[in-house]
């Protein structure tokens, strides 16, 4: 017996691989979502505080050091969190406001990011966004635990 989605497919034979995979797709991007914030927040942390710190002043957010190392730590640790799927709508609700306040800084360059546009933050808004609604997902810390915010 085969399912609707199977019957529907142009492919039926792919419809195992779909429901081998389905399960763990949310899983990975979680976790790639995550992992990808960490190196953005360990230089304004950990190599070049004073050089994020002085962009920040330029970009009007003052005091400089304060912002750098909250937007460190927001996308560090952050990052972290979410990887893990740990404390994931907590952590999620930081990320989701650094990232409408870039999509503000980079809204009058235009949607593409080439261009230095709002593309880039407005597509991580949205996964984080998806993560703050949903949780970690089965697949997680707080799956694990059986507990989320």
């Amino acid at each position: 017996m085969t399912d609707v989605a199977t019957s529907r497919l142009i492919v039926p034979p792919l419809g195992g691989i779909y429901r081998l995979f389905a399960p763990y797709t949310e899983t990975l991007i979680r976790i790639v979502a995550g992992l990808s914030f960490m190196p953005h927040g360990y230089p304004k942390l950990f190599l070049h505080p004073a050089s994020s710190a002085a962009f920040l002043e330029e970009a009007g957010f003052r005091p400089g050091m304060f912002w750098a190392i909250l937007l460190g730590c927001t996308e560090f640790f952050g990052g972290l969190l979410l990887a893990a799927g740990f404390l994931t709508r907590l952590a999620c609700i930081p990320l989701f406001v650094f990232l409408i306040t870039a999509i503000t800084h980079h809204w009058p360059n235009g949607f593409t990011w080439i261009e230095e546009g709002f593309e880039y933050p407005l597509f991580w808004a949205v996964v984080v966004f998806h993560f703050l609604i949903h949780g970690g997902g089965k697949y997680s810390v707080d799956g694990m635990l059986g507990r989320e915010v």
